[in-house]
């Protein structure tokens, strides 16, 4: 009985350390998930504690072809931990190739990327290889010899896998003897948010993803709050939203569209100081409108003084020819003219008084410069305003805050999209009563300065719809609908309509348009003289032959009495 007992206590504890185990090296694992990996529906921690010093975030550029090279700054006296993070995109879950990462000059082993057929059996080879969803990777590298000051990662991917570069991220805890107490988080993993449709063969929607900062927090002890975010496969004008706490944030104005880069990657800071917790703050991820998107990484540094004086100012702006409609990329370098660094700001493209088009700054160091990319679809062509406001939200506190923009320059957005026309009514090919038609649709453009014009008649527009009335003759009618806009684009939209000469048709035309019953009476009498005339001739045929026929018959009855006469007097 004893032995028995000392047995069940031995497997007991052997199973509890092997669940122990389990439960520490799972996120480390690269099984693949379509959901998320390694949780399906939340990002787990791989890092926190308290640093008299910072954390420094930083990465981007978007989606780029191989070799991909990214370069960083960290800031302090010396690295604690630090986490290089490098998204690619797979093109399928069934491909596979290789990953080779080079970080100041020194080379990482190459990486199997084995998609669907990764079930992390070798997770020496693969320590943090999270894939998920149609063939997207979110690879994390330890950096254990990491030193601050300038960082250069190079990505290089090959075999059948597409091998385009989402984006590379650094995250690094660093000491500064200067510096006050920061407490952190890092938490990462890989969540497919998606809708029905992009779920492969099932017919479900995964929509949010969560993060738990775990731990109490002093809220009257820290001055700044400052949450990082990245996400993959992110699409502009598909609404997503962000929760701290339950309060929906903001990026600058923009509360429906959290990820909104047209390059498939978003790096987003946010101020949170306002809406922190004492315990377990948390965060939420919430697809909205999106098809898909990868929640892949956040952080959130919480520190015990203000922000020191930086100053913030746009150096250059870059202006490439804008055209309406389509999108254009437009180049701001800020540059930190202060005394101290700046941390997590923004700086928002204005056309006109009126932003279009913000991006995210991590860090800028005193004394140096970065370059910023704004990316903006004007709707319209002709000439705007535009200038840069450097954190136009004003959370960072500076030595100058009336330098943050540049003198606003007059550009030229140039109008080369011709009018979409579509008409709704007639449908081409259909047949419609002779006499006055209603031909309506819809037109779209870029210019609002529009025309619309139905076979020659001025059309009525409205609110992006117009109509015109045009005259159907019977057979085959070509309607022509043609659109010019202020730049003097065309558009033109052709269909064919067989007008009708029925006089049931006809009647109930005039009927409903009794002011153009003239028009419809014309048609109405050259049918009726028409139908009159071959009558009338029918008639006169039928008037001369008859009499010659009974003429006929008359002569030959005739001739046969007098024979027979003649024959009987013979007898």
């Amino acid at each position: 009985m004893f032995s028995n007992c000392r047995s069940l206590k031995r497997y007991f504890l052997c199973f509890v350390w092997t669940l122990i185990f389990l439960i520490y090296v799972s996120p480390c694992l690269a099984i693949y998930n379509f959901e998320g990996v390694p949780e399906k529906d939340e990002l787990v921690e791989v890092k926190s504690g308290t640093v008299k010093g910072g954390l420094y975030v930083d990465g981007g550029k978007g989606l780029g072809q191989t070799p991909y090279v990214q370069e960083f700054n960290i800031p302090g006296d010396s690295v604690t931990w630090a986490r290089v993070y490098v998204g690619v995109w797979g093109g399928n879950e069934e491909k596979t190739g290789t990953l080779d990462l080079t970080v100041n000059g020194k080379d990482f082993e190459s990486l199997d990327l084995k998609g669907k057929a990764d079930k992390g059996d070798n997770e020496d080879q693969n320590p943090a290889i999270y894939c998920t969803g149609h063939g997207v990777y979110w690879v994390a590298y330890d950096l254990d010899t990491l030193s601050t000051g300038p960082v250069k990662v190079e990505a290089k991917t090959e075999g059948e896998i597409d091998g385009r570069i989402y984006g590379i991220v650094l995250v690094a805890v660093y000491e500064d003897k200067e510096s006050q107490e920061v407490k952190y988080w890092v938490e990462e993993g890989n969540v497919n948010l998606h809708g029905e449709g992009w779920s492969g063969k099932m017919a479900s929607t995964h929509d949010e993803a969560y993060v738990d900062f775990s731990g109490r927090v002093d809220v009257d002890k820290y001055r700044t709050a400052n949450l990082a975010v990245v996400y993959l496969c992110s699409s502009p004008g598909l609404g997503d939203s962000l929760y701290f706490n339950d309060e929906q944030l903001a990026d600058g104005e923009n509360y429906n569209d959290i990820a909104d880069s047209k390059n498939y990657f978003d790096l987003k800071f946010f101020d949170v100081l306002d809406f922190l917790e004492e315990d377990n703050n948390k965060l939420k991820f919430q697809r909205d409108d999106e098809d898909y998107l990868h929640p892949v990484l956040t952080t959130l540094c919480l520190s015990t003084e203000e922000e020191g004086d930086s100053d913030l100012i746009v150096s250059e702006l870059n202006l490439p020819v804008l055209y309406a409609g389509e999108d254009n990329t437009i180049k701001a370098t800020i540059k930190n003219i202060g005394k101290d660094p700046a941390y997590g700001f923004q700086a928002a493209l204005y056309a006109d008084d009126k932003i279009v088009s913000t991006a995210s700054v991590s860090s800028l160091s005193n004394g140096r410069s970065k370059t910023i990319d704004f990316n903006w679809k004007p709707n319209s062509g002709g000439e705007q305003f535009l200038k840069v406001y450097v954190d136009h939200t004003n959370k960072k506190k500076e030595l100058c805050e009336v330098n943050n923009w540049n003198t606003p320059l007059l550009v030229k957005i140039i109008d080369m999209n011709p009018p979409e026309i579509k008409i709704e009514s007639p449908k081409d090919g259909s047949l419609v009563g002779s006499g006055y038609l209603t031909v309506s649709g819809t037109v779209k453009d870029t210019n609002q300065n529009l025309t619309v014009d139905v076979n020659g008649h001025t059309a009525l527009l409205s609110d992006g719809s117009w109509s015109a009335e045009v005259p159907v003759a019977p057979g085959s009618n070509k309607i022509v609908v043609s659109a010019v806009d202020g730049a003097n684009n065309t558009g033109k939209e052709v269909i064919v309509v067989s007008g009708t000469s029925s006089r049931s048709d006809v009647s109930e035309s005039s009927g409903r348009r009794g002011e153009r019953e003239p028009v419809n009476q014309t048609i109405e009498t050259e049918n009726t003289n028409n139908t009159l005339a071959v009558f009338k001739n029918k008639q006169l045929e039928t008037q001369v032959i008859f009499p010659r026929f009974y003429a006929g018959i008359g002569f030959i009855s005739a001739i046969f009495v007098l024979k027979s006469q003649y024959r009987r007097k013979q007898a």
